[in-house]
């Protein structure tokens, strides 16, 4: 049988501090809004602050759920099974907090873990209620070992990348809540910020080379076109990264949720007033007509003028140059 615990110490939180891996679930008060739940478990991360708090570093990532979350409303639950040995769940109910790289209180919290790159905040829990249950229906199986892909990706695109890419994905929940938008925007203010971003992401990019021209068309209809020798360096790397594209001569599907994430991405660059934004604004142009009558949405590159014509879009937007 279960029971209910006042702390977490002695047995229960030896259980806990041996384990390689936990659980995480959030959710939004919207009764439509998406439930989330994530694992967690980079060796020398997380841990108990004392015997009634719990924290982890989260680092960036796809998304950001549990920060949107426990942002809107702090309800939280931590779960831990045991895979090998005595069967055992532990839960930890209760309210998050999320203390940001850019808190003062983060540089003591994040030191008491291991460094993680591309690490976003520490997420404290104060717990509310601490139980365990038998943990019967738990497989048993054997610990291979941690993948290290995670903080190699991150390491690999620094402090300043680690940011782009949370920009990109992480401001927003999948519900639209506000998610980690904590990351100063003061590069993007100006011409010379916005030209290191355009240079930083491009570098991210294998085999990169910035196309002469391209635009973004729905059922084949252009909003803007980019012609040669245009000023529109940054929302082509920004289109090229969320679609994973190396700028080269081709005709790409986009769905609805890459362009969402498109626009997301440059929209910061609006902050810079010495320059017009026009791809932004045909972009979420683009989006509002896909939603009043859907269609096919398409992004056309063009790395070089004499390469072989990719499409009829890719005719048009030649064209239109």
């Amino acid at each position: 049988m279960g029971k209910v615990y006042e702390r977490v110490d002695g047995r229960l939180r030896a259980f806990v501090e041996r384990q390689h891996v936990f659980f995480v679930g959030t959710a939004p008060l919207a009764d439509d809004g998406h439930v989330n739940v994530s694992p967690r478990g980079i060796p020398g991360t997380f841990g108990l602050l004392d015997d009634r708090t719990f924290a982890w570093v989260d680092t960036s990532g796809s998304g950001s759920e549990t920060i949107a979350h426990v942002r809107e409303n702090g309800r939280i639950v931590v779960m831990f099974c045991a895979f090998d040995g005595a069967p055992n769940v532990v839960r930890f109910h209760g309210r998050g907090r999320v203390v940001t790289r850019y808190d003062a209180a983060y540089a003591a919290l994040a030191a008491r873990f291991d460094d993680l790159p591309g690490a976003r905040a520490v997420i404290v829990v104060d717990i509310d209620r601490i139980s365990d249950a038998c943990g019967y229906g738990v497989p048993l199986m054997d610990y291979a070992g941690e993948r290290d892909l995670l903080p190699r990706y991150f390491g690999r695109k620094g402090v300043e990348g680690s940011a782009d890419y949370r920009r990109r994905k992480n401001r927003t929940s999948i519900d639209g809540l506000p998610a980690y938008d904590f990351d100063p925007l003061d590069e993007w203010g100006t011409l010379a910020g916005l030209g290191r971003i355009r240079v930083r992401l491009g570098e991210q990019i294998e085999g990169w080379q910035q196309p002469v021209g391209y635009g973004l068309a729905l059922d084949g209809e252009f909003g803007h076109v980019n012609a040669p020798g245009g000023m529109h360096g940054l929302p082509a790397v920004v289109l090229a990264t969320v679609l994973k594209h190396d700028g080269s001569t081709a005709t790409l599907q986009v769905s609805p949720q890459q362009l969402d994430e498109a626009i997301t991405a440059l929209a910061p660059a609006a902050a810079c007033t010495e320059a017009d934004h026009p791809n932004l604004a045909a972009w979420r142009a683009l989006r509002d007509a896909y939603d009043e009558r859907g269609g096919s949405i398409a992004a056309v590159f063009v790395r070089d003028t004499t390469d072989p014509v990719t499409s009829p879009a890719d005719a048009d937007l030649r064209g239109r140059w």
